[in-house]
């Protein structure tokens, strides 16, 4: 296929939102940006940028719920789209914390990483040795007709300092970790999954959590 011709991740959420969509799960690894939700997108200003850029970081504004975040190498990037008329009494909030984060809770506990969710703050977290909240996975989701568009980003090994340096989702005292990180403090850092390792096994927690044999699951 010509480069040029191969549809991006944009135009496959604009197909899927056109038709009723089979169930499915894009994966991927972002190149190091810095993303704005729709919460703060007249909040970011060109300073703000700047230092992003100055970073090594590109900056996009997302049509997506949430704030500024961070996407890059060593997180894995899961959109799940779905029709939620397509499933009984599955409202969006529903599907964000009983599909997306209690997933990605699920994935963690396969490596002993007990990760919580918070109504307050969104996202998965885990309680470090001072009985303070870190981040390692984020949430972002719009709802179209119907159709889910976009999902959860999770800490596999990245560079926390694109995470630490500037306030992420709109959260001026937390910090984040990754799986990585918590391996290391057990000392069992050889366990960590590669980022398709990962993938797998969160699409695999999507379908138990929609009810379904399987689910399609695309890599891009």
């Amino acid at each position: 296929m010509n480069p040029s011709l191969k549809p991006t991740i944009q135009d496959l959420l604009h197909r899927a939102s056109q038709v009723q969509p089979r169930s499915t799960v894009l994966t991927f690894q972002f190149e190091n940006v810095y993303a704005s939700g729709l919460k703060s997108k007249k909040q970011v200003s060109q300073q703000d940028i700047e230092n992003f850029n100055r970073f090594g970081c590109k900056f996009y504004q997302l049509e997506r719920g949430g704030q500024v975040t961070w996407h890059g190498m060593g997180q894995l990037v899961a959109y799940v789209v779905i029709d939620l008329k397509s499933f009984v009494k599955l409202s969006a909030k529903c599907f964000v914390n009983k599909v997306l984060l209690q997933s990605v809770v699920n994935v963690l506990a396969n490596f002993d990483v007990q990760g919580t969710i918070s109504d307050e703050n969104p996202g998965v977290w885990v309680i470090n040795s001072q009985g303070e909240e870190e981040k390692i996975a984020s949430v972002g989701v719009r709802v179209r007709h119907g159709v889910t568009e976009f999902g959860i980003a999770l800490n596999i090994d990245p560079d926390l300092k694109f995470l630490n340096t500037f306030e992420m989702c709109g959260l001026k005292s937390k910090q984040a970790t990754s799986l990585k990180r918590e391996l290391e403090k057990r000392g069992e850092v050889s366990a960590l999954p590669s980022i398709d390792e990962t993938a797998d096994l969160f699409a695999k927690e999507v379908a138990k959590a929609l009810e379904m044999e399987k689910i399609d699951k695309v890599d891009i």
